[in-house]
């Protein structure tokens, strides 16, 4: 990046910044994918009162991470959601997911809102 994307300009510029974020995005997605999406099954099961599967492949992993996701989403459509104790913890559990999502495509992102919030809740 350092060295392509000042040597070129327009379009080509543009093409050599988008090729470089996701170099950065499948980088990170390598260091921290599997672990962060291991937790997000743990916390799911935990939510969805299931025991924790074996997970001894990537695949066992994305396997379960896609039917705890399918049963909660089943769940919120049902309505089962909508209010009380279930409903606070889905709140906790998907913002947390979302968050570590974020700490892959994005981080940045997540840093500029974790600091807003951070702001926000010391005003009140």
């Amino acid at each position: 990046e350092r060295e392509i994307v000042p040597a070129t300009q327009g379009q080509r510029q543009f093409h050599a910044r988008v090729v470089a974020n996701v170099m950065r995005i499948v980088a990170r997605e390598i260091e921290i994918g599997e672990p962060l999406l291991r937790a997000e099954v743990d916390a799911l099961a935990t939510l969805l009162n299931e025991k924790k599967p074996h997970l001894h492949t990537t695949s066992d992993v994305l396997d379960a991470a896609r039917k705890f996701n399918e049963q909660l989403s089943a769940k919120i459509r049902a309505g089962e959601a909508d209010h009380g104790d279930f409903r606070d913890q889905v709140f906790k559990v998907t913002r947390q997911i979302v968050e570590d999502k974020l700490k892959i495509s994005n981080p940045r992102y997540l840093d500029a809102d974790l600091k807003m919030r951070a702001k926000h809740s010391t005003s009140r």
